[in-house]
């Protein structure tokens, strides 16, 4: 069993279909039972009265009888995304080690610690995209609707995610990190009322199909325009070059190489 944080439900059912295209939509059961009697007697009447009038009485009865019956039970199937999600997760191929991973595998990595390095970024993007803006005088040109300017935008914009391989296991290299993307969402953007944050909360479970190797500040400015300014504004701007001064950048390297992960989800697994 597992717990869902994130999934992209249009990948993992195009994959789920191809794995198996029939939904069971209900299930029937039949109980059915027989019954049936056989019952035969005979005895002998001795009393000396009795015996007197009739030397020998004997009497003898043969009781048959059967009945069936049968029950149906007409069990309806829910469908929901973790029912969709579940044999990707017994498909995927549980990671030993990270570079022996061809492009295109469908993988599952355990015990990932994952970071968010643009929460903040994708924060105001979000402000910006539901209506914040909306009806701004412009000085000039008057109302404009700039909600609309930033949906061109930042059409595309995600969360960027890493995570450090677990310690047992053999990566070949120590420290190897991998490296994903969320897209944003005004509404739902995350399973069972979770948040961004929550994803950072202890180690999960990560599905996805293996990408290969990448320069990560590359992996990232292809990922979203604002990540692409933010590269460039870095390497401009001396006094916000430095991760410390940015919170929001703290701890991405970019010039490190990634394992990137097209993510399918992310989920931690219960024991039960």
């Amino acid at each position: 069993m597992f717990n869902v944080y994130y999934i992209n439900y249009a990948k993992a059912f195009e994959i789920t279909m191809q794995m198996d295209n029939k939904i069971l939509e209900q299930t029937i059961k039949e109980r059915g039972w027989d019954v049936s009697a056989n019952a035969h007697g005979e005895f002998d009447v001795k009393q000396s009265f009795l015996n007197a009038l009739f030397p020998k009485l004997s009497a003898s009865s043969d009781l048959k009888g059967s009945k069936s019956s049968k029950t149906t039970d007409t069990i309806k199937v829910v469908s929901t995304k973790s029912t969709v999600l579940s044999p990707i997760v017994k498909k995927a191929t549980e990671v030993k080690k990270i570079d022996d991973n061809k492009i295109g595998n469908l993988i599952k990595i355990k015990n990932v610690q994952l970071t968010v390095h643009n929460g903040n970024d994708m924060m105001a993007v979000k402000a910006l995209l539901s209506g914040f803006l909306d009806q701004i005088p412009v000085e000039g040109l008057g109302q404009k609707d700039l909600t609309g300017l930033a949906d061109a935008f930042f059409k595309g914009a995600s969360y960027i995610l890493t995570g450090k391989m677990p310690e047992k296991v053999n990566t070949g290299k120590k420290g190897d990190q991998i490296i994903l993307k969320i897209p944003i969402q005004l509404e739902n953007e995350m399973e069972s009322q979770y948040s961004i944050a929550d994803i950072e909360i202890g180690p999960v479970t990560v599905i996805g199909i293996y990408r290969g190797k990448h320069n990560a500040g590359e992996v990232r400015a292809r990922m979203d325009m604002l990540s692409a300014y933010n590269e460039r504004k870095s390497t401009i701007e001396i006094e916000t070059a430095d991760d410390a001064t940015n919170p929001d950048r703290k701890g991405f390297d970019a010039k490190a190489e990634m394992h990137y992960i097209d993510v399918i989800a992310v989920i931690q697994e219960l024991n039960v």
